[in-house]
């Protein structure tokens, strides 16, 4: 017990020195950070509640009380992100707030800067959903997050095992200790693993909404509109990952970002192949009128159906494989209700 309690001692000191150590530049950039994370969550939310809007404009639905508690949804979620951004400019931050700050001064003693092949992977994956710097001020945070709570992982993990000791627990002291210790590693480790998930769940949406934009693209630029109103009009035509994208494209436009610059934040958010072909287009042809774009457009059109039915496809063989192993099961257990009657006489 001893020796676990002087373990947990030497590395709370060690978190301490690392806290205090932390100059005003690593803490002006968590702040900085945890900003931006609010003002993110303001833009989309923001952008969310639109879009429920429109649609509701749209199909003649404004009393619709699922959609207006929706609507409620995001406007508290704005509201909360709001209060904490202005606690931030205040200067105020939680408790939980400032474990990230030993966690940036080990990358700091560590010498991890936008070179280091760790940080340059979480990177590179976090470009896909924030800006360039935004998500590298995220990278950092999201690293040092993960190792300021290890570090107190660790330290609750040898004083819950010693204490547990002490009270005579035994058995019971390591699974103390391994509770304590999972309590700050998951606190740590899920928003550096939920970037996974993140990515692939827009890669899933912007995949399977891309033909039906394209699609109305099409037939509007077909039918003479300009390429920005039909943009718009699409944009707005549901709602998910790539609708939210359109529109934040056009909130760049009404911010007097040069369209150019706007369609290629695009193409690095969405970072898949037809959006990208599709941004580029309409770069390539701003000053060239309609004529070719179309052709562009229909061209893309057909080949993102395409995709999208062998998408399909290879969605339902991967569903069929998945049910082949509980579909044997019960087949197997259909057999044995047959046949242990039979062998045993009918008698039960």
């Amino acid at each position: 017990m001893i020796v676990c309690m002087i373990f947990a001692s030497i590395l709370f000191v060690i978190f301490v020195f690392l806290f205090m150590t932390a100059n005003d530049v690593i803490a002006e950039t968590m702040v900085v950070c945890c900003k931006e994370t609010q003002t993110e969550i303001i833009k989309k939310t923001q952008i969310e509640m639109n879009l429920l809007i429109e649609g509701m404009k749209k199909s003649n639905m404004l009393h619709d009380k699922r959609k207006i508690k929706q609507g409620r949804k995001c406007k508290k979620k704005i509201d909360e992100a709001k209060k904490r951004l202005e606690q931030l400019e205040k200067g105020r931050i939680s408790v939980l707030d400032i474990i990230p700050l030993a966690g940036y001064r080990v990358m700091q003693l560590l010498g991890w800067d936008a070179s280091n092949e760790v940080v340059k992977k979480l990177y590179r994956k976090c470009t896909q959903f924030k800006e360039k710097k935004e998500a590298m001020n995220y990278t950092y945070f999201l690293l040092a997050s993960l190792i300021g709570n290890f570090l107190l992982g660790m330290t609750a993990f040898c004083a819950g095992f010693g204490l547990a000791l002490g009270m005579g627990m035994e058995n019971r002291s390591l699974v103390i200790g391994t509770a304590a210790f999972a309590v700050f590693a998951l606190m740590g480790y899920i928003p550096y693993d939920n970037v996974n998930s993140v990515i692939k769940k827009r890669e899933e949406e912007i995949e399977r909404q891309f033909p039906q934009v394209v699609s109305q693209m099409t037939l509007l630029t077909a039918a003479g509109m300009e390429v920005s109103r039909a943009w718009e009009l699409a944009g707005k035509g549901g709602t998910g990952t790539l609708y939210e994208e359109m529109n934040r494209v056009l909130i760049d436009f009404k911010n007097n970002v040069a369209p150019e610059e706007a369609y290629a934040k695009f193409i690095t958010r969405c970072s898949n192949p037809y959006t990208t072909k599709l941004a580029t287009a309409i770069i390539q042809n701003l000053s060239k009128g309609n004529a070719e774009i179309v052709k562009l457009f229909r061209s893309l059109n057909d080949e993102s159906w395409m995709e999208h039915k062998h998408n399909a496809r290879r969605m339902g063989e991967k569903i069929q494989s998945k049910l082949l192993l509980p579909t044997m099961l019960m087949f197997g257990g259909i057999i044995i209700l047959v046949i242990v009657p039979v062998m045993s006489g009918f008698s039960f």
